[in-house]
């Protein structure tokens, strides 16, 4: 609501500031049913305060698609798209069999909503080359950010 530094009020940067934080907590509330990636930051123990640190959503969801223990995803459903992925999904739900995991393809397609920036794809290539290497990466996002275009965006009033 400002087009200059000369018309911004004290209300109007209060009132900025809680747009953002109530868009931060909308994102909170939606990731809130996740069981694994539920939140991008670990508060450390209550000995090691200064063990807590940020882990981005898109560097958790890489590393548990190139875990090389290889458990069922909780957070990531596989969609069949074949007849064999299928008949593996249908009789999974009578028997013991294995879902197809998200890893086991050699090509990685991943698709960032609202958003990527650069540093975000070279972190994707980096964790892909040494956790999975011969494994395909194609990142692909509606916006390419920058640190402008990111400000940007938590201030706009309509984000799509």
């Amino acid at each position: 609501g400002c087009d200059s530094s000369l018309n911004l009020t004290s209300q109007k940067a209060t009132d900025a500031m809680d747009g953002i934080f109530r868009s931060l907590r909308d994102i909170a509330r939606v990731r809130m049913h996740m069981k694994q990636f539920n939140s991008i930051h670990n508060p450390g123990s209550n000995t090691h305060q200064a063990s807590a640190s940020y882990k981005p959503l898109l560097k958790q969801v890489v590393e548990e698609i190139c875990n090389p223990d290889r458990p069922d995803p909780v957070d990531i459903e596989h969609i069949s798209s074949g007849l064999t992925d299928l008949l593996k999904t249908g009789f999974s739900m009578f028997m013991k069999v294995n879902r197809p995991h998200p890893g086991d393809h050699p090509l990685l397609i991943i698709f960032m909503v609202g958003g990527v920036s650069v540093s975000e794809v070279k972190m994707v290539k980096d964790l892909v080359a040494t956790r999975k290497p011969g494994t395909q990466v194609i990142v692909l996002s509606s916006v390419l950010l920058t640190p402008h275009s990111a400000v940007e965006l938590l201030f706009a009033p309509d984000r799509l």
